[in-house]
């Protein structure tokens, strides 16, 4: 249809105006690969064989379900299935791919319409930095679980893409904690930074 050879003129002229002068960085953000659809090749080899882009930000969240109940969006199974899939089955160099975790929560098998949480609202409703699920209040439904990242899973989110990436993003810092529990300390921590 085409799609692959505009998006990647487009990377390309960006790629331009961005790298003269070594002034900018490009980076794009990638869906999880995990549903194949039909524009599969509209993301072709050609963005990371020719250096158009910098980084490429696999955004390993958001893998819910309005009628199934009791699944987790972004767990580490996706994280690892999603890198699999851009740097084993694709190809894209794995020092330009970024993993993407999230800062919020989402129930499922309710709509997702109003009932997003931030990590820290989470917390605020007495959600746990240990666990990766609360029952809370959210959009209307009372003693409704949602499920998010604690420290323990990005921290294990965090060696994978230490180990196997080229780093870690998240969306987005403004849902996160700004304290001990703070997800991109429990990153810091992990891959000795300071935070």
């Amino acid at each position: 249809d085409g799609t692959d050879i505009t998006y990647t003129a487009l990377m390309k002229e960006l790629s331009d105006s961005c790298h003269t002068n070594s002034l900018y960085y490009l980076s794009t953000a990638l869906t999880s690969g995990k549903y194949l659809g039909a524009y599969t090749n509209a993301i072709n080899s050609v963005l990371w064989t020719s250096n158009y882009v910098d980084f490429f930000n696999i955004m390993a969240y958001d893998d819910f379900n309005t009628t199934v109940a009791y699944k987790h969006h972004s767990d580490y199974v996706l994280s690892q299935t999603c890198l699999n899939y851009w740097i084993t089955t694709r190809g894209i160099p794995a020092a330009k791919t970024v993993l993407g975790i999230p800062a919020y929560g989402r129930p499922s098998g309710i709509t997702q319409t109003g009932t997003i949480l931030s990590y820290n609202g989470i917390l605020g409703q007495g959600g746990s930095s240990q666990l990766d699920s609360a029952t809370i209040t959210v959009g209307g439904f009372t003693n409704y679980k949602v499920y998010y990242n604690g420290q323990p899973t990005t921290k294990k989110k965090a060696m994978l893409a230490k180990n196997t990436a080229g780093g870690l993003m998240m969306w987005e810092h403004g849902q996160d904690s700004h304290d001990a529990t703070s997800l991109l300390k429990a990153v810091c921590d992990t891959i000795g930074r300071i935070y």
